[in-house]
């Protein structure tokens, strides 16, 4: 059990610098505009229209191709990371880790479903997408609050 406490984050750490890096060339392929996965206030559908008038093939590309799945697998290991010290609590405390994995993986679903329709994108997948993406935040900022205080008890009664 002690290499999952040590693998998981570890793991987590480096799909984090995998998106961080990744991210970057996006925001260089968008015209200097942050890719939906980075818009905690969500974003509307002219927001989403621009971005995508802006972003180039190669943009394109590298957020349907290697970046989806970097943030795929950021998502599945933050949330189980988030998870660990909040194991011994009982089942209602990991739920903010569980909804935060679940948002973002459906973010992540949403947003492949509205990339191949360009800016001609329609308003409700928009907003779809937009609402796991604010979700997505929220549910991070919970579950991250709750896991500091859980591991925060744990030093404490070691």
């Amino acid at each position: 059990m002690k290499a999952v406490y040590w693998a998981l984050p570890l793991a987590t750490l480096g799909t984090c610098g995998g998106v961080v890096f990744l991210m970057l060339h996006l925001i260089a392929q968008g015209g200097g505009a942050l890719p939906f996965d980075l818009r905690p206030m969500g974003y509307g559908v002219m927001d989403a229209r621009i971005y995508l008038q802006h972003l180039s093939p190669a943009g394109m590309a590298l957020y349907q191709g290697a970046f989806r799945l970097t943030d795929t697998l950021f998502a599945i290991f933050l949330a189980l990371t988030l998870c660990l010290p909040l194991s011994g609590r009982g089942q209602v405390w990991f739920l903010p880790a569980l909804a935060y994995g679940l948002c973002d993986l459906a973010e992540n679903l949403a947003v492949a479903r509205i990339l191949p329709a360009g800016p001609e994108v329609e308003a409700q997948a928009v907003a779809l997408a937009s609402g796991f993406t604010e979700g997505k935040f929220v549910m991070a900022i919970v579950a991250i609050v709750l896991a500091l205080f859980a591991a925060l008890q744990l030093w404490r009664n070691r």
